[in-house]
């Protein structure tokens, strides 16, 4: 999980990037869970692994009503389903085995992309049913890592 602090005209807010697939994220937003679609064109928009500075200042025209942004509240963590690669990679590390039970958010595999060590979280809560890819394999974006059934 990544923190941020962000500055809007003069409010001040505490982001906690819990997931981030390059398509959804969920964020606390002073504490409050979010669930974000990040829709085309907002290439921009960093990943949890890309900055190299955990604080980061918007301009004060960023948001002219100087609002929380609009999105939903988040009721509780998904259950089962797929962690998928969010970017193309090279697999280090397989952090968990069939049969251990995650928590979304979990670091479940490494991987190197762009030269980085990234850790690949768990998008949910679950049992880990499969592991579709194995260390040393090169994955592209999208692919799935691990198959996981609801808790």
């Amino acid at each position: 999980m990544k923190t941020f602090e962000l500055s809007i005209g003069e409010k001040a807010y505490k982001i906690d990037v819990e997931k981030f697939d390059g398509k959804r994220a969920t964020v606390k937003v002073d504490g409050k869970p979010y669930e974000i679609d990040v829709k085309k064109g907002a290439s921009a928009v960093p990943g949890p692994t890309s900055l190299s500075t955990p604080t980061q200042s918007v301009p004060p025209t960023a948001t002219p009503t100087g609002h929380e942004p609009p999105v939903a509240p988040v009721q509780s963590a998904p259950s089962g389903g797929e962690v998928t690669a969010p970017m193309p990679g090279l697999i280090l590390e397989i952090m968990v085995e069939v049969g251990d039970q995650v928590a979304a958010g979990t670091p479940v595999m490494k991987m190197e992309a762009m030269k980085m060590e990234n850790q690949i979280p768990s998008p949910a809560n679950g049992t880990v049913k499969e592991i579709a890819v194995k260390v040393g394999d090169n994955v592209s974006t999208d692919e799935t890592l691990i198959v996981l059934e609801q808790a």
